[in-house]
């Protein structure tokens, strides 16, 4: 053999090897994003519920300490 076609075949799969690291890093950064961003979503509409529940409280408004119980006993707030 060459020392031509053996030099090629060394860059080759050189080359094939780093192409693979790459390809690798790339998805695994591309998992962490798509991960934290699944985090911020879920995080962001927790919070914004709360904030629903908070609002309808005080625009309802409870009158009295039986509504107040009897929502507490359904767990709706």
């Amino acid at each position: 053999m060459s020392p031509y076609f053996v030099g090629g075949l060394a860059m080759t799969v050189i080359s094939f090897i780093l192409t693979l690291i790459w390809y690798a890093n790339r998805a695994g950064s591309n998992a962490a994003r798509v991960r934290s961003e699944r985090q911020g979503a879920a995080t962001a509409n927790e919070e914004a519920a709360a904030s629903q529940r908070a609002l309808a409280a005080r625009t309802n408004g409870i009158r009295s300490n039986n509504e107040l119980l009897g929502t507490l006993d359904k767990g709706e707030f």
